[in-house]
């Protein structure tokens, strides 16, 4: 979608330059200013997306062809990558993640910085949602009291403490303390804006999603695809191309055929031993760029022989991460050994355990656990982690002499068991746009029984991220982003593997395509060639 801004509308103080910081591999200057926190400062969008604006193409459908399943469509029953992509497609919040990873307003029109812990937001007027009901405050407040009443996503509303109706196009967003990440957290698909009528009579977002995005929902066909629609009262710039289908194919080579064959005209997840045949195809257009999506072999915290920190570190130091990336990845992403992204500022390797079979036989030894009674089952939800899984299997085997079973399920069953703690070790991976998101979704207590699937529960690294949080001054901040991740190394809760790089193949003639490093698309902006 096209979200034109005056100059000078990205947050002119001290915290919105520390979210501008921790923007990811890739990212460019945010050109933000800064000023003392605190300090009352207004920043303006302009109307901006030219509404009723109906674009011209030879062609009125895409297909888009994806691995992964949504567990859901709605906006705060899941945090998983593959809802995500319908969600930005049909809903929108107060902000939205631009290309450059950095926060702009979407549904708000103006906001007010009042002090460290006050937010006022003006709203556009006229915005409809899809059923015709004209966005208002109180739809606000009921849809951030959502996202922070709802496990999956509640990370991203943890911060605040109260949303208050002024008028019908005023809100005010009070937080429980200095927030460094809340307009990042504001553009999470968790925070989107629902009907505020809707919510309270228990109406069903998963069978009718209702919000006031450029696409609107038209069927789920469970297990085959996900069909939407432009919306033509979009309050910005109606899209081009007015039906999107997602198509779900699991296996890699078939998404491959489909789409050289005109079946499809655009890959989510490229198959990786078919990127250079993509590449060769004058008919195809391939994107890869590194990426901000970290992954790694999660373990139970809470369950033996994980809850050993010795044999985390044995089993980490044991596994050839480079092997991983080639086999699993044809070589298109970058081994990670910090349990942090390392694309992000602050981020150190630091203590943390490196490919080295002999320092991994040290550590075995230091756990005092016998590997004959240390196998596990791993979980792989597609081909590209059940590659993984496969060098996983063969360096626990030959180094350390322990039997793992490689275990294979979809994406929705995956998650609901990873949630729930009903594992033993699953190959996972999570991706954001900032460090603060990263380490609140994967680490902090709070996040169990969401995406903090090791569920660690350190008071000690919760205390570090709280810190990360509440650090304004961007300086001061890059510190404790450091304290943090040597933390986290020490405490080696996970197996990290790679950053993977963002991969795309699409037909030539589609135009307007661009993609950020944690891989968020803007399907509206697209448009067939003459």
């Amino acid at each position: 979608m096209t979200k034109k801004l005056m100059r000078g509308l990205v947050p002119v103080m001290v915290l919105s330059a520390a979210v501008a910081l921790f923007t990811g591999c890739g990212s460019k200057d945010s050109g933000a200013d800064s000023k003392p926190a605190g300090d009352s400062k207004e920043t303006t969008a302009e109307a901006g997306k030219d509404s009723g604006s109906k674009g011209t193409s030879s062609k009125d459908t895409l297909i888009i062809a994806t691995a992964n399943e949504t567990p859901s469509v709605t906006t705060n029953l899941h945090n998983a990558t593959a809802g995500d992509y319908i969600n930005q497609m049909t809903h929108e919040g107060l902000f939205y993640s631009s290309a450059d990873l950095t926060p702009q307003p979407a549904l708000a029109e103006s906001y007010e910085i009042v002090s460290d812990t006050e937010w006022v937001f003006k709203l556009r007027q006229g915005v409809k949602f899809h059923n015709g009901q004209e966005v208002k405050a109180a739809d606000v407040k009921a849809s951030l009291e959502l996202c922070k009443e709802s496990p999956q996503v509640s990370q991203y509303g943890d911060a605040v403490e109260s949303v208050e109706v002024i008028d019908d196009y005023t809100v005010k967003i009070t937080t429980n303390g200095p927030h460094s990440g809340l307009l990042t957290d504001l553009s999470h698909h968790g925070n989107a804006i629902l009907p505020a009528d809707l919510i309270a009579s228990g109406h069903d977002f998963n069978k009718e999603p209702i919000g006031t995005g450029p696409y609107k929902f038209v069927a789920w066909n469970k297990g085959e695809s996900i069909e939407l629609e432009a919306n033509e009262d979009y309050w910005g710039e109606v899209p081009a191309i007015k039906h999107v289908i997602w198509k779900i194919i699991p296996e890699g080579s078939s998404r491959t055929m489909a789409l050289e064959a005109g079946e499809v005209d655009m890959i989510i997840e490229v198959e990786s031993t078919d990127l250079s045949r993509l590449q060769d195809n004058p008919d195809i257009v391939t994107v890869n760029d590194p990426g901000t999506g970290h992954n790694w072999m999660m373990v139970n915290n809470e369950k033996a022989p994980f809850d050993n920190v010795d044999f985390r570190r044995a089993i980490d130091a044991a596994i050839d991460k480079n092997a991983v990336v080639q086999v699993a990845l044809n070589g298109q992403g970058s081994v990670s050994d910090s349990m942090l992204p390392e694309c992000f500022p602050g981020v150190v390797t630091d203590g943390a355990p490196t490919y080295d079979p002999e320092k991994a036989k040290e550590y075995l030894a230091a756990s005092g656990l016998n590997p004959a009674d240390c196998g596990f089952a791993l979980i792989c939800s597609d081909d590209t982690k059940l590659r993984a899984g496969q060098v996983i299997q063969s360096s626990l085997k030959e180094n350390l002499g322990i039997d793992i079973t490689l275990e294979s399920m979809d994406l929705a069953t995956y998650l609901d068991k990873t949630s729930a703690g009903d594992y033993q070790a699953a190959i996972g991976g999570y991706t954001s746009s900032d460090v603060l998101a990263h380490s609140m979704g994967v680490y902090h207590s709070k996040s169990i029984g969401g995406s903090n699937k090791t569920r660690l529960n350190d008071p000690e690294i919760d205390a570090l991220i709280d810190k990360v949080k509440a650090t304004l001054d961007p300086e001061e901040n890059l510190k404790v982003v450091t304290e943090l991740s040597k933390a986290l190394n020490d405490t080696c809760t996970q197996v990290p593997i790679y950053l993977k790089n963002n991969v795309r193949a699409y037909a030539k003639g589609l135009e307007g395509f661009k993609m950020s490093p944690s891989g968020g698309m803007y399907i509206s902006e697209l448009s067939w060639s003459e």
